[in-house]
């Protein structure tokens, strides 16, 4: 059984640190969960706001949540007032833990097992998405 460890945590933020540099992005924060849902490394960049460091953790922990990238959520979300309904329960019933924007986006072991999430927040929601994306790629995970 795979599991993420704290140096391939770091590495995933930095590689998508790197990527939001390259792209000549706003400041952003990065979160690395668990499986559980549990914080394993987080950076926020200088000069990012305050709240940026929950959005990221919540569009990592929405994605595990529903076993689906925050892309997907907020795809549903935009379904209809029924999609709507159950996202804002589950909100409700999390403390407020989900945020339905791309950004999350998770883990995969070679093997297909899900090893955790990373959420990006800081940029618009589809670069924080890429950056999450890419910093996956980097450290040769799916």
């Amino acid at each position: 059984m795979f599991e993420l460890s704290l140096k391939q945590a770091n590495q995933l933020i930095d590689e998508t640190l790197s990527t939001a540099r390259q792209m000549n992005l706003p400041p952003v924060a990065v979160a690395v969960l668990d499986p559980g849902g549990h914080l394993k490394a987080l950076q926020r960049e200088d000069g990012v706001s305050f709240l940026r460091v929950q959005v990221c953790q919540a569009k990592a922990w929405g994605a595990l949540g529903l076993a689906t990238d925050s892309r997907n959520i907020a795809e549903r979300y935009e379904q209809d007032s029924l999609q709507q309904g159950f996202i804002n329960a589950l909100n409700a019933m999390s403390g407020g833990k989900l945020i339905p924007l791309p950004g999350g986006v998770l883990i995969h072991a070679p093997s297909g097992q899900i090893v955790g999430a990373i959420g990006v927040a800081g940029a618009q929601s589809d670069k924080d998405e890429a950056c999450a994306i890419a910093g996956i790629k980097a450290v040769g995970l799916k």
